[in-house]
């Protein structure tokens, strides 16, 4: 059942009497469960931390298998209650009664959530539900278009309307939850004409609307307004999922405005974008995803009863800078007492994977470690949860279903840290981010002042660290964020910093913490290819040419925007004629892997390509399907080359990449094209054919590319613009020597490199921990701590 629906069939389920169930079925509030979504119970998905075929809760890494769902039948025998609910559901469907189809499923859910067969009923009433509402809805129009206009009243009203609406983006729903994306599209395309039709005949009385209205905002109608620019949004984020690209800018336009005039109402923010989805979408700018993390940072604060959820704003003064060096400071008086919180340490969570080596590196003569799983269940005993219990020195479970944030803080007070870091941020649940806004609560309480922000001796600094990329767009919510000078500039010159509202740690090399070096290990742990003929043998299981030169891209197919991905196929066109520059060289087969996400991507990749490239060009693609960890990792060594994602980089699927010593190619532009226009910059794609425009790398998710290069001393594999990445591309595939060279570097500078050196990491991070505890607390004023190399 998709997360969609579970908020309205609940209620349903819920609901006493029977006798308002019709009307309650066919008001059909999928809206309320929609918003839910874009609030603080939405299950965002996270740049590598998701199933590539999950829109909703990350749970895998990219390339990595997720716990899958039961097919149909899978669940055990049903009772008999509930079969005889099914059947009842089933004649109702059969007599055109979706109402009370819709009721006795509601019924059935409230016995068994987990059940396919009422998810595929669900389906069904609301296809029928959507058959019954368009008979209306199109014999209006075809009576309005047969009396052209001047004489028919309107007598399709507005709670049809809304009806319909609602019943279609239900079926979105459930069309999402099986990877129909392209069939959800339709649904969510055809809500969106349906109701901007209705509203402008409506507004213009019995004429031809004319100059349509596409903003309902200030007119009589704008309650519509949140509801078409939600379904905008899933427009984007469905044909996202599935590379659905046909109208891809046009798409982008309307929701970067969409977001643009969300507004305020009722002391509410009504923001509709998740934060995650602002840093990844590339039509949204740096100073949006800022601002959107900001409204759920006032939401959290807002959750938790706290009465002024302002931000102080920050950008006015110049933030000044401290240097931390480990080698320097004094040793501590007594330990310091550090928390780590998250919903993810789980055997299942990339998080858990990267970090389940890291808290035993602590210096455990001076620190003291506090793990916080924000978790109803124990029963998750994974080697990762395991390593991650046994290194820390206190494990706590903080249960959401029996207390709530504020009470969960209250826990956390009473182990009396220093320093408390948020693992998740805006990742996934709302309640950690709602028991970080619980210290302004608390301090609001203490004060007597309903607007306090200075913070009490008890309450710890807050770090925000790993589970979100980006500003979480609140100096009173979080006081620090850990990131690099790479993937947040020092220098205030280009305008990125002044988008972050908390203090920075600026870690000395990638902030991206790992564990590859002794979770992975080396070739004679069984990961990491051995030799040339394993992998030869490794490309023929995936059917791959064994001579073929291989770029792979694992990442989430969401994460590929059509302008990039007409780079990949341009370089394959060049690689497969031979050329490089004003050279030519015998041809090379190349083969882009690609991780498939169902039916629907795949051929509409194929199609595109053809559109694009022709036919031919089709065969150079070949598609990997989601995989267990190990498997994921060794497959990647059969590649020769990991291409990046420019606007949503590759995290944890860098780190592996790199690990199993495949080289990646990368983008970071020096200067950010402006998105007003989304202006193209690269000069060879400025030519006649479809719309392409650039991808900035402005946002810090889409810098973390080159973080992890200059780490691992390969930054010159981090290029400027789309050009040059094309060229390196080429390069890569004929140019053998010079590719030799790179890889002979990456293998060298490996072992050394400080991106894989756990424990180096945690010392530097260490530093930064000492510094904060030495700093005078001024909120909204904290410097940033920039953290000298300790490593010796």
């Amino acid at each position: 059942m998709p997360r969609l629906l579970l908020p309205c069939v609940a209620a349903l389920a819920a609901s006493a009497s029977s006798a308002f169930a019709p009307r309650l079925a066919r008001s059909a509030p999928y809206l309320a469960a929609v918003a839910t979504r874009g609030g603080g119970a939405y299950d965002a998905s996270n740049n590598d931390v998701s199933s590539p075929s999950d829109v909703s809760r990350p749970s895998a890494s990219d390339g990595q298998a997720s716990t899958p769902a039961s097919p149909p039948g899978a669940e055990s025998d049903a009772p008999s209650e509930l079969n005889a609910l099914l059947e009842q559901a089933r004649r109702f469907l059969s007599d055109k009664d979706a109402d009370g189809a819709f009721a006795t499923l509601a019924q059935a859910y409230r016995i068994d959530p987990t059940s396919t067969k009422v998810a595929a009923l669900f389906q069904s009433c609301l296809g029928l539900k959507v058959e019954l509402a368009e008979k209306v809805y199109y014999g209006w129009k075809e009576n309005l278009d047969a009396n052209d206009n001047e004489s028919v009243s309107s007598a399709l009203s507005e709670r049809e309307l809304r009806g319909l609406f609602q019943d279609r983006m239900g079926l979105s729903s459930l069309y999402i939850d099986r990877e129909l994306y392209d069939e959800a599209g339709v649904q969510l395309r055809t809500a969106i004409e349906e109701a901007t039709f209705w509203l402008n005949f409506s507004l213009n009385g019995n004429a031809k609307p004319g100059d349509s209205v596409d903003d309902f905002s200030s007119t009589r109608f704008g309650h519509w307004q949140p509801q078409i620019d939600r379904a905008r949004y899933l427009v984007y984020r469905t044909n996202a999922a599935c590379c659905h690209w046909d109208t891809y800018f046009e798409d982008g336009d309307r929701l970067r405005q969409s977001v643009l005039h969300t507004a305020v109402a009722g002391g509410q923010d009504t923001r509709l974008l998740h934060p995650f989805d602002a840093l990844k979408f590339p039509c949204i700018s740096l100073e949006l995803a800022w601002d959107v993390a900001g409204s759920y940072a006032r939401r959290a604060l807002q959750s938790v009863g706290v009465v002024d959820a302002s931000e102080k704003s920050n950008v006015s003064f110049t933030r000044q800078s401290v240097v931390a060096n480990r080698l320097e400071q004094k040793q501590l008086t007594r330990k310091m007492r550090i928390g780590y919180i998250s919903p993810d340490f789980t055997s299942k969570h990339p998080l858990a994977f990267l970090m389940q080596h890291v808290f035993r590196c602590h210096d455990k003569s001076q620190f003291v470690v506090h793990i916080y799983s924000v978790s109803s269940s124990a029963a998750d005993d994974g080697p990762e949860v395991r390593a991650i219990r046994e290194s820390s020195d206190h494990f706590t479970y903080l249960s959401p279903s029996s207390m709530s944030p504020v009470e969960m803080y209250r826990r956390i007070l009473d182990d009396e840290l220093d320093i408390l870091v948020d693992l998740c941020g805006y990742a996934g649940t709302s309640v950690v981010s709602e028991i970080m806004a619980s210290r302004c609560l608390l301090q609001q309480a203490e004060s007597g002042s309903q607007s306090a922000t200075d913070p009490k001796q008890r309450c710890p600094f807050h770090v925000s660290y790993m589970g979100f990329p980006g500003s979480v767009g609140s100096s009173r919510v979080w006081d620090f964020s850990v990131f690099d000078p790479i993937v947040v500039p020092l220098d205030e010159k280009d305008g990125i910093r002044q988008h972050y509202s908390e203090a920075l740690v600026y870690m000395p090399h990638c902030y991206f913490v790992n564990s590859h070096r002794t979770v992975v290990g080396g070739r004679e742990d069984g990961i990491m290819l051995a030799n040339e003929d394993e992998r030869r043998a490794l490309r023929e299981k995936y059917g791959i040419d064994p001579s073929a030169f291989v770029y792979c891209c694992h990442s989430r197919p969401d994460k590929i925007d059509p302008t990039t991905f007409r780079t990949w196929m341009q370089a394959l066109k060049r690689v497969r004629s031979g050329e490089t520059g004003n050279e030519a060289v015998n041809n090379v087969a190349p083969v882009l892997w690609l991780l498939r996400s169902g039916d629907e991507m795949e051929q509409n990749l194929r199609r595109w390509v053809r559109r694009e490239f022709g036919e031919d060009a089709e065969d150079c693609l070949v598609f990997a399907g989601v995989a267990e960890r190990s498997e994921h990792l060794q497959r990647l060594g059969a590649a020769d080359v990991f291409l990046d994602t420019p606007a949503y980089n590759a995290h944890t699927l860098g780190c592996d990449a790199l690990y199993m010593d495949v080289p990646m190619i990368s983008l970071l532009r020096e200067l950010a094209p402006s998105l007003e226009g989304c202006a193209d910059s690269d000069g060879s794609l400025n030519r006649n054919g479809p719309e392409i425009r650039s991808i900035a790398t402005e946002k810090l998710a889409s810098r973390v590319g080159a973080s992890l290069l200059q780490a691992i001393s390969l930054d010159e594999l981090a290029y400027p613009d789309m050009d040059q990445y094309e060229d390196a591309m080429v390069r890569c595939a004929l140019d053998k020597e010079w590719f030799g060279d790179i890889r002979q570097k990456l293998l060298s500078s490996k072992d050394g490199s400080p991106l894989f050196d756990t424990e180096r990491w945690v010392r530097n991070l260490e530093a930064s921990f000492r510094k904060m505890v030495e700093l005078e607390w001024d909120a909204g004023s904290l410097p940033d701590i920039v953290v000298s190399d300790s490593h010796t």
